[in-house]
């Protein structure tokens, strides 16, 4: 993981098209199906190779209600573009990562899918490390989250970016962790 003045960050988001506004620090990636508005595409990192493919988004355009299948279907594809979606994981560990999408509503869209899979990437990575914080964790959850942690559903802990932070919250917390 990168240090900024920041400390550690994983920073990541989904923005609609019309409201993108960019601050030139942070990398802007298409996140949606189709070219990028001609207005964007000089700002912007496009890849293709994390649209869902034709088959799965003809089956869900017909049943709207698919959304929650669509999303598990569309993980196992980005799940195959390793490469990529480390590289776009890495990018949000350096500089805030903005994912632009055109269609959808803001929670259900292709970046927001994209932005989930990230970080699901990321608090993988840092339950590899052992940086996690189990047990009850509500009366320090705003310092978890300023310190960079990340809530990771599929263990339902959080995760620490380093050890320090990770040392940090346990010093606040009564008991073993």
């Amino acid at each position: 993981m990168n240090r900024t003045a920041e400390g550690l960050i994983f920073r990541v988001r989904s923005v609609h098209a019309d409201d993108f506004i960019s601050d030139g620090n942070e990398c802007v990636v298409w996140g949606d199906r189709g070219v990028p508005p001609d207005r964007l595409r000089k700002e912007i990192w496009w890849l293709p190779e994390l649209i869902p493919d034709t088959e799965l988004m003809n089956w869900f355009s017909r049943h709207p209600d698919r959304w929650y299948e669509f999303r598990r279907r569309y993980r196992d594809q980005l799940s195959a573009e390793k490469e990529t979606c480390e590289q776009l994981r890495t990018s949000a560990c350096q500089r805030l990562l903005t994912l632009i999408y055109q269609q959808g509503t803001s929670a259900r869209n292709m970046a927001a899918v994209i932005e989930e899979h990230l970080i699901q990437l990321e608090s993988q990575q840092r339950w590899n490390a052992g940086l996690m914080i189990g047990g009850h964790t509500t009366p320090v959850k705003s310092q978890i989250v300023a310190l960079g942690g990340l809530w990771f559903t599929k263990h339902k802990t959080w995760v620490m970016p380093d050890e320090q932070s990770w040392r940090a919250i346990i010093n606040l917390l009564p008991g073993d962790f």
